[in-house]
């Protein structure tokens, strides 16, 4: 791993109240990252929802979409919502489906299999739907549509109406959808802000619908929540309208408000719930549903469920399938290093039969971590052929070079950093010469690993209980805005402890008062002469029987 450490000094200049009372450091933070106006820093910390979306214009074919629901909401009549099987179609699912029932809309949800159906609306769902709910007359899609040409059309042939909300990249042909709301489409407007996810998407589309009948538009801010839920999974950046979202909605987590997420701190043990939280335990809870075989749809029930007992049992289920999947992922990427080599050169392209589909996204994440190149982890499919996932690092266009590699392929669909396909048996090998070929030529000389860059770097006794509660005003962290790296000069080591059943981990005690943790590098601590002086990692509290200390997670 690689850091850079470039600081910047932030001018002095007369700050307005709120930011005076903003620790110094998480301006110079703020400052280093871009964030140099007072004006920008207090729209950064103190966000406005109203304010944000006031900031650019309407989606385009969202005054279509308003206008179909406005009939469906004057005569009742049925809408179904084709959802999809991660947290932001499941997210995406429930805002959909609360905010028209409370209006007193009929309103089912379908769910693809993730093995058998794969992404996206396709024409054997929309088939299936009309068999289970033959009364459906508009057909809304969240977090997906874009790429469902042949679903849409069939839809069409059934006499539905068709509203498709997505956020994924389009391809040379819409659908032929009544409406079309994606913020990245070729024609949108200038001025739009691009980086929701789906449930993002489909909350505008609500809270749109709602003011355009003059309704209270509290119930759509009601689901907040789960907006931010979704936002947080899916990896988007969390900038513009998703920052506002997302610190409005962990508000809303946090107020007990809504009985999933009280029970998600209790089952969790959990004081409060915030970005990190969200992201490494209740999202990957949820996506281990689909990943190990389950239907994602029943999770919209789980959502809105009120009485204790289900909902504790509910997550309880969800905490033991996330558990399994973990362990299955630990066997294939284990299997995949194994295979692979200590060395892959250009791209990893790997593909075995006893890969679950459900995993290979996270595999072929780790992969991409563990040796900075891009990675495509394939299982094979009913057909014999390998379908899978691709993640790339930073300097590897994903989508782009999979567009190049499009005569191999049935199909793919993603963006530049991840990806799904399905690659022809017969052009396997040819795939893997082509996809290593363009990593080469893009890596070039340098490779593919960037370095990190340090936000700050402080002396051991700057790292206070009250400096590390300060650094609290910076979140939400997540894609587009990571948790601040801070470098650590230690005063002097007096003391050096080894943890867990094999001494794997180290603690080390500093003359000041700070302990220094680092996970898994025991070993290396016992191979040291002396202590090290300098580390790499992230301040943080640790609170044991009523006591505060500060401790410093080093990588």
């Amino acid at each position: 791993m690689k850091y850079v450490y470039n600081k910047i000094e932030r001018p002095a200049v007369p700050l307005p109240i709120r930011l005076s009372a903003v620790d110094p450091i998480c301006l110079d933070i703020l400052y280093n990252r871009g964030i140099k106006t007072p004006a920008e820093m207090e729209d950064f910390l103190f966000p406005s929802l109203t304010k944000q979306l006031r900031a650019h214009p309407p989606l385009l074919d969202m005054d279509k979409a308003v206008s179909i629901l406005k009939m469906v909401v004057a005569n009742k009549e049925m809408v179904t919502i084709y959802h999809d099987y991660d947290v932001d179609g499941v997210t995406a699912g429930v805002t959909a489906l609360s905010a028209l029932s409370q209006m007193g809309v009929p309103v089912n949800h379908y769910c693809n299999d993730r093995i058998t159906g794969g992404f996206g609306i396709n024409a054997a769902g929309v088939d299936e739907i009309m068999a289970k709910f033959p009364n459906t007359k508009v057909l809304l899609t969240v977090d997906n549509g874009i790429a469902g040409i042949e679903g849409v059309a069939r839809a069409k042939e059934l006499g539905l109406k068709v509203i498709i909300t997505d956020h994924h990249e389009p391809g040379t042909k819409l659908p032929d959808a009544d409406a079309v709301i994606d913020h990245k489409r070729a024609d949108e407007l200038a001025g739009q802000d691009k980086n929701c996810c789906g449930a993002g998407v489909v909350w505008k589309l609500m809270l749109e619908l709602y003011i355009g009948l003059g309704r209270n538009v509290e119930p759509v801010m009601d689901l907040l929540d789960i907006v931010a839920l979704g936002t947080i999974a899916d990896v988007v950046p969390l900038i513009g309208d998703n920052r506002a979202i997302v610190q409005e909605g962990l508000k809303r987590i946090n107020s007990g408000a809504r009985p999933f997420f009280q029970m998600c701190l209790e089952v969790l043990e959990k004081e409060s719930i915030d970005a990190m939280t969200v992201a490494f335990r209740i999202a990957p809870m949820i996506n281990a549903v689909s990943r190990m075989g389950g239907d994602a749809s029943k999770l919209i029930e789980l959502f809105m469920e009120t009485n204790a007992d289900d909902l504790r049992a509910g997550i309880i289920a969800l905490d033991d399938i996330n558990e399994a999947r973990k362990e299955e992922t630990r066997r294939e990427t284990e299997l995949a290093k194994e295979l692979v080599g200590e060395e892959p050169v250009g791209a990893i392209v790997f593909n075995h039969e006893s890969l679950q589909e459900g995993i290979v996204g996270i595999v072929a994440g780790q992969l991409k971590e563990e040796f900075s190149l891009p990675a495509v982890v394939l299982a094979k499919d009913k057909d014999g052929n390998w379908k899978g996932s691709a993640r790339s690092p930073e300097g590897f266009m994903l989508k782009e070079a999979l567009d190049q590699c499009a005569e191999y392929l049935i199909s793919y669909g993603g963006h530049a950093k991840a990806a799904g396909l399905t690659v022809r048996a017969a052009d396997l090998e040819k795939f893997k010469e082509k996809l290593t070929k363009l990593a080469l030529e893009a890596a070039g000389d340098k490779g593919f690993e960037v370095a990190i860059p340090i936000d700050a770097v402080l002396g051991a006794r700057d790292y206070t209980e009250d400096m590390v509660r300060h650094l609290g005003i910076l979140e939400p962290f997540g894609e587009g805005f990571r948790q601040p790296l801070f470098g650590l000069i230690a005063d002097n080591i007096t003391g050096v402890r080894y943890m867990g059943a094999e001494d794997q981990h180290v603690k080390y005690q500093d003359e000041s008062g700070l302990q220094v943790i680092q996970w898994n590098k025991g070993d290396e601590a016992k191979a040291r002469k002396t202590p090290p002086k300098k580390f790499v990692g992230y301040p943080g509290l640790n609170v044991f029987r009523g006591n505060t200390t500060v401790q410093f997670i080093a990588e």
